[in-house]
């Protein structure tokens, strides 16, 4: 028997295994019947759903090494990984690691299924005060790693 690679073995416990196989059919069916551009919107809107039954958790926030913080609590609780935000000059870099999307959804789905985190992040900072020019895009994803941009 192959030994597995780390990554793989991580991704493998992230899902499971009773909802896998409906979340990857869901999935196909979701890809043949909207485009990318369609999907992403609606995980969008997923998340920001999904970060509105938590937004409690945020209200108080007032640094953003606090809300590293606060995220990584909630992160950790769901499995869901971990995150890294670093302040740029106009922006600021969301590193999310271990999000169990690629797994759920399939490595294909990724350029859809990132809207989820798109939409979770991008209200959580408009509850922390955040308007409306400011925006959370996926940037890029390799492996277990979804970079995303909060800015102009």
């Amino acid at each position: 028997m192959e030994n597995p690679s780390l990554e793989q073995y991580f991704r493998d416990q992230q899902v499971s295994l009773q909802w896998l196989p409906v979340l990857r059919a869901l999935a196909q069916e979701l890809s043949e019947r909207a485009d990318v551009a369609d999907l992403r919107q609606l995980f969008f809107q997923v998340g920001e759903r999904f970060a509105l039954d938590v937004q409690g958790r945020f209200d108080n926030i007032e640094t953003l090494s606090a809300l590293e913080q606060a995220l990584n609590e909630l992160w950790q609780q769901m499995n869901w990984g971990f995150v890294s935000l670093q302040e740029g000059k106009a922006s600021v870099d969301i590193f999310h690691s271990c999000a169990p999307l690629a797994q759920a959804f399939g490595d294909e789905a990724m350029a859809w299924s990132i809207g989820l985190l798109e939409g979770f992040y991008q209200h959580v900072f408009k509850v922390l005060g955040a308007g409306d020019a400011m925006q959370v895009e996926g940037v890029g994803s390799e492996g277990m790693d979804i970079q995303l941009l909060f800015g102009r």
